[in-house]
């Protein structure tokens, strides 16, 4: 079998490149061909070249492209990336090969997932986001900061100013998204999607193709096991991610405020100013390497995960977990699916910083409560922990069943 994976970037910026990646060496140790495409380089330095074979595009991402005609035009539909992937498929038998999609909206776009349905490849593509059927990819208003619920494309939807940019920006979003559809074929012309968690899939599967096949592949948690954490003994609460509106990062600052609670922020975004305006003693930490953000999870009370949109997944949830550490999880993100409600994390109504505050105040107060929920946590974690070889297992599981029913 011959996996051709495809990734906006060719280095960890974000969870959809870090499980692009992630997985890259242990497939190849399988006995298969593995070939990693990427447009944005430069290309991480723990693939091995041995094993995996590596091409990048040499591209900018949108938003650095110095040319702002270039990006707008390449965003919407790029024939020369087409034209290159055409050659490396090229190279391989499309009856045991599989296009494995990762992103395609920050530097690629549609138009490779089109060229690999036309050289008729199997393409399979993991819900990383929401950009398969929604404009911004989030199903989110970034001008109400609050979960969209209209039809995408609907007429609703064109005339609803919901980028976090302009509206002139939704526009091209708009058309991009048209050349998608209608071009591309997008969602219906991709029959296998890999979803992260239950709760993501409920919320795309009314957007999908009608013959399109959901599979679930958990995401690999890359935390060895180690002693438990003692979060009873720990002080101060802890965001990790990107400071941006939707994270609800000045949410926490604020509830924290109110609480009384100390409050850490590992990341970095144009949201700090909001953070330090909500709360002026929060403690921010910047962007910390993966040793560093995984010692501050293990030394706070508990993880707080106060997004406004829907997520995907909310890897960090499942990082703490593994360590013993409770979170604190909005209730309208599909990372409440990683917890149980009073077990081994609290829910809160999102977007209501009295309710967060709330939570904090009780785990600060209560100690033992939290020493509580993170041992079950803990044990719940790694009763059946989503281990990269276990990864790797279901996405080998997932490839020969398209395959096989191919075939068939």
């Amino acid at each position: 079998m011959v996996v051709i994976v495809l990734s906006d970037y060719g280095h960890v910026n974000g969870g959809a490149a870090q499980v692009a990646i992630r997985g890259l060496n242990a497939l190849a140790d399988s006995g298969h061909k593995i070939i990693f495409v990427s447009a944005v380089g430069p290309v991480d330095e723990a693939i091995d070249r041995s094993k995996v074979e590596t091409i990048n595009f040499g591209l900018h991402d949108l938003l650095d492209n110095p040319s702002r005609i270039s990006a707008a035009v390449r965003g919407i539909w790029d024939w020369d990336c087409a034209r290159k992937l055409r050659t490396v498929l090229e190279q391989c038998d499309n009856a045991d090969s599989i296009v494995h999609v990762h992103s395609w909206s920050k530097s690629f776009s549609s138009s490779v997932i089109h060229e690999s349905v036309k050289m008729g490849f199997e393409v399979v593509c993991t819900l990383h986001d929401y950009f398969t059927v929604c404009p911004n990819g989030a199903l989110f208003d970034f001008q109400k900061n609050e979960i969209c619920h209209l039809k995408p494309l609907s007429f609703l939807c064109l005339t609803s100013h919901c980028d976090a940019r302009s509206y002139s920006h939704k526009l091209w979003r708009v058309v991009r998204q048209f050349a998608q559809n209608e071009i591309a074929g997008l969602p219906e012309s991709i029959r296998h999607y890999i979803a992260v968690s239950e709760a993501s899939a409920k919320i795309m599967r009314p957007n999908l193709g009608k013959m399109s096949q959901v599979h679930f592949v958990r995401n690999p948690i890359d935390v060895p096991r180690a002693q438990m954490a003692t979060p009873a003994s720990n002080e101060g609460f802890l965001f990790v991610g990107r400071f941006s509106p939707e994270k609800g990062a000045a949410l926490f600052a604020q509830a924290a405020g109110k609480a009384g609670a100390s409050a850490r922020f590992a990341g970095k975004g144009e949201g700090q100013v909001q953070i330090l305006e909500a709360n002026p003693n929060s403690v921010m930490l910047g962007w910390l390497g993966k040793d560093e953000v995984q010692q501050e999870i293990r030394s706070c009370r508990a993880l707080v995960f106060p997004s406004l949109w829907y997520e995907t997944q909310g890897l960090v949830v499942q990082e703490a977990a593994a360590h013993g550490i409770p979170v604190v999880v909005s209730d309208s993100c599909v990372a409440r699916d990683s917890i149980v409600d009073g077990e081994t994390g609290l829910l809160f109504r999102a977007g209501d910083s009295d309710d967060l505050a709330e939570k904090i105040r009780f785990l600060n107060e209560d100690a033992e409560f939290a020493g509580r929920m993170g041992r079950a946590a803990y044990h719940r974690f790694w009763a059946d922990p989503p281990t990269l070889d276990n990864h790797v297992d279901e996405l080998l599981a997932c490839y020969q069943s398209i395959l096989s029913a191919r075939v068939a």
